[in-house]
């Protein structure tokens, strides 16, 4: 999954965006009831709503997908490219971020912007 609306603070997923742009929805984490590679189910068609926000306006731009990300170190230094993330599947609650091929602990996450990921730096992070 993608098109996701994550809570940088909580480190979970807030929401998952259905279509982009204009056209965007959202489905709040809680109102989904099953999702897969291809497709998101959710609980009825009225969980469906339009971006409510400046944040999720921008999320419906596709400016804050973290998959594909520039990854920062909070001192500014490059970590390299956010490939992909891991996720409680229940929950929505973040595991790990895969940059570069290592993994991550999603704890490092500080903040998601327009121009990047922003992580604690830790060895664990370093490249």
């Amino acid at each position: 999954m993608r098109h996701l609306l994550v809570d940088a603070r909580q480190r979970r997923i807030a929401a998952v965006l259905i279509g982009r742009g204009k056209k965007a929805q959202l489905v709040d984490w809680a109102q989904l009831s099953g999702f897969g590679p291809d497709a998101v189910m959710v609980v009825d068609e009225g969980a469906l709503r339009p971006p409510s926000d400046d944040r999720e306006q921008a999320a419906a731009a596709g400016k804050l997908e973290l998959v594909g990300k520039r990854a920062l170190s909070e001192r500014g230094n490059e970590l390299g490219e956010l490939d992909d993330v891991t996720f409680d599947a229940d929950t929505g609650v973040l595991e790990d971020l895969l940059i570069g091929g290592r993994r991550v602990p999603a704890g490092s996450l500080l903040g998601c912007g327009s121009y990047a990921a922003v992580l604690k730096e830790t060895q664990e992070n370093a490249p």
